[in-house]
Order: structure tokens, then sequence, then C-alpha cells
């Protein structure tokens, strides 16, 4: 069984419902209103940040886990597996906390991304050494 792939497939998707119901809330959804005030003003800059943040991470996970679903079922070592995964997943976690929820930050955007890429370039070269 993948059980490395559930673990961040399961973290990934958590955060995925967050970062979703964060965009709900932003464009005024009746199901969250009773969270705030009912004259609250959002505005556009932030929704629209919220939406890239939901967005990215949408975008990058499924092939991040499909490669590392691949990996786990072709015996890659699992300390390679979790090295790529917290690296991908704390990158995902810190880009989509600065675009959701905080004000624009330079080192969680680019930290973000960079583990982002670490993560991936992690199962990548483990990819290349099982296919040599």
């Amino acid at each position: 069984m993948p059980e490395i792939t559930l673990i961040f497939a399961t973290i990934l998707s958590s955060f995925m419902i967050i970062l979703s119901f964060r965009v709900l809330d932003l464009r005024g959804s009746p199901v969250t209103k009773f969270l705030h005030k009912p004259n609250r003003i959002v505005d556009d800059k932030t929704l629209q940040r919220s939406i890239r943040g939901h967005g990215n991470l949408v975008e990058y996970a499924p092939l991040f886990l499909i490669l590392m679903f691949i990996l786990e079922l072709s015996g890659a070592p699992q300390t390679q597996l979790y090295f790529s995964g917290i690296a991908f997943t704390v990158g995902r976690l810190m880009h989509g906390i600065v675009f959701s929820f905080l004000k624009p930050n330079m080192f969680l955007r680019i930290g973000g991304m960079a583990l982002t890429f670490v993560g991936f370039l992690g199962l990548i070269r483990t990819s290349i050494m099982l296919l040599l």
C-alpha cells in the first residue's frame, strides 16, 4: 500500500479544503456569512490573492502526488519520498498561507516556491536513479 503518498495526499487535500473555504468566504458565500459582520467589504486584491493561493496548490499538487505514487510503487527509497514530500508540503503551505491569509511577504512566497521545487527535484532525481 502506498502509505507515504497517502499521508501527503491527505495533508495536501486538507489544506486545499481550507484554501477553498477561504475563497468561498471572501466571495460572500451564504454558507460562511455567520463567520463575519454582515456588512463586511472584501478588497478585490485580497480575493484575487486567495484565488491564486488556492489555484497554485491545485496546479502543482496533482503531478507531484502522481510522481510520488509511481515512485512509491516502484520501490523508491522511503527516506527520499519523505524528504521530497516534506519539502513540497511545507513549500505549498508557506505559499498558500501567504497568498490566502497574509499580506505579501517575499520570504514566504519565494521560500514556498523554492521548497516546492526542491520537493519536485528530489522526486525527479529519484526517478532518474530508478530508470538508470
